[in-house]
């Protein structure tokens, strides 16, 4: 039965929505007292849910699962109170409260009893559609139980394929939808996407995935040879120079930078492509003074070398390279051959080719874990030029992440 709300205590249960969790949070810490890993951990779960309760419930209202009542206090069709409430209560306010209970069987347990029975009663706040059971199953898989496995991987420092990845997906929902739905609640401006010819389709697709490369290459370097994530409350233990940080210093800003610009120009906003902007003073205030501040002081010796080498924003056009990598090919394969071919004849730089019957391999001084097959290949691409990275990093991104998954099963 629907329950058709005054208007008077819809604002109350919207404050409600945003102000109850907040409370519960500041009870948690000030009983949990939890350690500053703990905070960590609880942070990140609060940064991803904001951002996949954004991108799921968009998704929802596109989809019709359910709509929104007001106009009030939206982003994209989304209450503020149920964005930031929602990250709130289903991210630190549950891993704290919770920390040992099982996320599925929590979330579930959840979505059932309060969903089942309130969803469909808070007419006209929401107003479910067909599918709603559906829609809200979808929410608490992608958004709700990541976030709480995020926040106890972290704490517990396991598993860092998998935060590095929950990391970079929350960073592209913040990045390429809520700060651009923001720029355009506030200066003018729509998604329209399905009116554009199929031109700026290809523009739009390809400045991405080119953005996409570097960003999402350097949050793999770091998670395989840094033994650590790109958010420095997390950061990684060994410096990393290496594949797509041979050319580029800053490649995650870089990549931020170029995905606003081509998001910019597909939209016809120009206050999102000037968002751009925004990622030279990030690196101007804030990367700079953490560099200072952290990495020059954990590693006082390789940083200042690789930073008077290694520009921040123009990628060098062959790689910064301080020892020889030495790559094994086996000629009885055609994809050995083809690599070979190509690096040999772009030249190599730095790079020590070796062949044989063997399986192909990639060792570097300077990095922590070797490669080997088609992981070997694509990092001896990185040798040639920006070109041939950005190829081989292209590929690298699949492979390894299949070999993380394959890892967790053959151990599990």
């Amino acid at each position: 039965m629907n329950l058709l709300l005054p208007e008077p205590l819809m604002w109350l249960l919207r404050w409600a929505l945003l102000l109850e969790p907040l409370a519960l949070l500041a009870l948690l810490v000030y009983w949990r007292r939890p350690s500053h890993r703990q905070q960590v951990a609880a942070f990140f779960a609060f940064l991803y849910g904001l951002s996949a309760v954004f991108a799921t419930h968009t998704l929802a209202i596109a989809a019709g699962w359910w709509s929104y009542g007001w106009n009030a206090l939206m982003l994209n069709g989304i209450p503020a109170d149920i964005l930031f409430g929602g990250a709130i209560l289903f991210g630190p306010v549950l891993y704290l409260a919770f920390p040992r209970s099982n996320p599925v069987l929590m979330c579930t347990l959840i979505a059932v009893v309060m969903h089942g029975l309130l969803f469909t009663s808070l007419t006209p706040l929401v107003s479910a559609g067909p599918n709603w059971m559906f829609g809200i199953g979808f929410v608490f898989a992608t958004a709700h139980v990541p976030s709480l496995y995020l926040a106890r991987w972290t704490e517990r420092n396991i598993l860092l394929p998998f935060r590095a990845a929950l990391l970079a997906i929350m960073y592209a929902c913040l990045s390429l939808g809520i700060l651009p739905s923001l720029i355009m609640a506030a200066m003018g401006g729509e998604w329209a996407i399905t009116t554009h010819p199929a031109w700026r389709w290809a523009g739009l697709l390809g400045g991405l995935l080119i953005s996409f490369v570097i960003g999402l290459s350097a949050v793999q370097m770091l998670a395989v040879q840094g033994l650590g994530t790109a958010i420095p409350l997390d950061p990684t233990r060994r410096l990393v120079t290496t594949g797509i940080y041979s050319y580029i210093r800053n490649p995650m800003q870089l990549s931020a930078a170029l995905s606003w610009t081509v998001l910019g120009v597909f939209l016809g906003n120009i206050w999102i492509a000037a968002a751009a902007v925004m990622a030279w003073i990030f690196v101007e205030g804030i990367v700079r003074w953490h560099h200072r501040h952290d990495l020059q002081q954990r590693f006082p010796h390789g940083w200042v070398e690789y930073r008077n080498a290694v520009p921040e924003w123009l990628p060098l056009w062959r790689p910064h390279c301080t020892a020889t990598a030495r790559v094994h090919l086996n000629t009885d394969r055609l994809a050995d051959r083809l690599t070979g071919m190509v690096i040999e004849r772009i030249g190599p730089t730095a790079l020590e080719i070796n062949q044989g019957s063997a399986c192909a391999s990639y060792m570097h001084p300077d990095d922590y874990t070797p490669y080997s097959g088609v992981a070997a290949l694509c990092m001896a691409l990185t040798h040639g030029n920006f070109v041939t990275a950005l190829i081989g990093h292209l590929f690298l991104l699949p492979t390894l992440c299949l070999r993380a998954f394959s890892s967790k099963a053959a151990a599990a």
